[in-house]
C-alpha cells in the first residue's frame, strides 16, 4: 500500500480533497464580499482569473502536442 507521510493514501487524498473543499469555500465568499464592496475591482477580478485559464489552456494544450 502507497503511503505518504505515514499515512494510507486514501486519507491523504481524502485531506487534500477536504482542504481543496475549504479553499473553494472561502474563495466564494471572497468573491462575494469583493462584489457587493467594489464591483469594478471584481470585473478586474474576473479578467484575471479568465486570462489565467486561458494561458494554462494554451500551456497544457503546448505540453500535450509537444
Amino acid at each position: 500500500m502507497s503511503k505518504a507521510a505515514g499515512q494510507p493514501l486514501p486519507n491523504v487524498l481524502i485531506k487534500v480533497v477536504d482542504l481543496l473543499v475549504e479553499s473553494r469555500i472561502r474563495i466564494d465568499a471572497m468573491e462575494q464580499v469583493l462584489v457587493k464592496t467594489n464591483p469594478v475591482a471584481y470585473d478586474l477580478y474576473l479578467g484575471t482569473i479568465e486570462n489565467l485559464r486561458l494561458q494554462k489552456a494554451a500551456e497544457l494544450k503546448n505540453i500535450l502536442q509537444g
